[in-house]
């Protein structure tokens, strides 16, 4: 049963890490969920499934497209 929990938490770990990787391209990211853009590092964003996964370039970008900041990490309204 440990062995299960272990591999489980590692395969996690390992889609986050590639979704943070996928998203240092980008400035900010968001979910076509939510009307929200983070920085990719923040804990909201590493939440945020691949298939749903929108990247930015800029806050005006995101902003034009219909998101707001997120009040966790608090990206800027402007680059």
């Amino acid at each position: 049963m440990r062995k299960r929990w272990i591999a489980a938490a590692l395969t996690v770990m390992a889609l986050a890490l590639a979704l943070v990787s996928f998203a240092a391209d980008y400035k900010y990211v968001g979910s076509a969920k939510s009307d929200k853009y983070h920085y990719p590092t923040c804990e909201w964003a590493k939440k945020i499934k691949p298939e749903n996964l929108v990247t930015f370039k800029s806050a005006k970008e995101a902003q034009d497209a219909g998101y707001v900041p997120c009040k966790v990490c608090k990206p800027p309204l402007k680059d």
